[in-house]
């Protein structure tokens, strides 16, 4: 047990052991890193260069190489084979989408404020859910009651990129049946209606609390 007692310090090693006194004590520096310093003609290649002092580096494990004072490094790509497609990207599309997925939100999340519940975006394999692409997928296949009746929550998780096996689709359904569904209902009952649709969504969400 070591012990610091006015800048000395004693190490105790047990009973049968004597202290380490500042006197006993012997420090032997390891051997510097070696350093490389290749000319020009040999450090043409490399690869080939470390190759050849590999022997001397591995007995320190670390070297130093200061390449020549004008090398530059290769290119490593050959631009006379090299072929990619590119991804073309229309940024007022994408600005728009952007806008009306910003507006849905705001749309779900005033209609849930209606009903006296605060909105929290759940999350799905650790990401936060999508509700404009949950609800635009499910819209595309046929509606909340169709994606039940035919299972087809399986295919929606699929679309929306969630990896298969993991029971995600079901976890989807809940998450729609509780958050968009119920707007889902709302909208379709129009405008007219919003005072019975409303009362009866609040009797529905009795049992459930909203803050996802």
């Amino acid at each position: 047990m070591g012990k610091c007692d006015e800048g000395n310090v004693e190490v105790s090693m047990g009973d049968s052991a004597s202290p380490m006194k500042p006197d006993n004590f012997s420090f032997t520096p390891p051997p510097e890193a070696p350093v490389f310093e290749p000319t020009p003609e040999e450090f043409l290649d490399p690869l080939a260069y470390i190759s050849k002092i590999r022997p001397i580096a591995e007995k320190s494990g670390i070297c130093k190489i200061k390449p020549p004072a004008h090398w530059q490094p290769p290119f490593a790509v050959d631009v006379d084979r090299l072929r990619f497609t590119p991804r073309i990207q229309r940024l007022n599309e994408l600005e728009a989408i952007t806008r009306v997925k910003l507006n849905f939100l705001d749309q779900i999340i005033k209609f849930w404020e209606l009903q006296g519940s605060v909105l929290k975006i759940p999350t799905v394999e650790r990401k936060p859910l999508d509700l404009y692409a949950l609800h635009k997928i499910v819209k595309e296949a046929g509606g909340f009651e169709v994606c039940s009746a035919e299972r087809k929550w399986s295919k929606v998780a699929r679309r929306m990129g969630f990896p298969q096996g993991k029971g995600i689709g079901s976890i989807l359904k809940n998450h729609y049946e509780k958050i968009l569904y119920r707007y889902d209902v709302f909208k379709s009952n129009g405008t007219d209606n919003k005072e019975t649709v409303s009362l009866s969504l609040l009797q529905i969400s009795d049992d459930f609390v909203f803050s996802f």
